[in-house]
């Protein structure tokens, strides 16, 4: 089914149930990043960042705009927090949304990009439609 794949969990899941993935997707900056249903904990918007959650003790920051741009956002609008081997939050300024995706339209990233790249932080690379244009997804796993 893909053309140039490798298995994983959460696509080996996918191809169990169905020929569609959803992803919570969310831009920083002009990148669209994924990230599996699967492994989301749950979406924090900013008045709850610190106040409900013990956002601080439990979860690790992972800062893709700094990562990415070099400086971090400063107030985020919400936080995407995911299961890894712990907990990982993703400071974000935009309002994530659910898309599915074809399997087919998902693709694996040659280990070289991710070595030599800053946006190696992603595993899978995804095209789709978003609005009116077509848009390429940065997939985390």
């Amino acid at each position: 089914m893909f053309a140039n794949t490798v298995s994983n969990k959460w696509t080996e899941t996918a191809m169990k149930i169905e020929e569609s993935i959803e992803l919570i997707v969310f831009s920083v900056g002009e990148v669209n990043f994924g990230i599996p249903m699967i492994k989301i904990d749950r979406v924090v918007n900013k008045t709850n960042l610190d106040r409900d959650f013990k956002i601080d003790a439990d979860i690790e920051d992972f800062d893709i705009h700094h990562r990415l741009f070099g400086t971090s956002i400063v107030n985020p609008t919400a936080k995407v927090i995911f299961k890894e081997d712990r907990l990982v939050g993703i400071p974000i300024n935009t309002t994530p949304t659910i898309i599915s995706i074809p399997l087919d339209r998902i693709r694996i990233l040659p280990a070289e990009f991710r070595r030599n790249n800053p946006l190696g932080i992603a595993s899978h690379l995804a095209m789709t439609s978003i609005g009116d244009s077509e848009s390429t997804i940065f997939i985390l796993e």
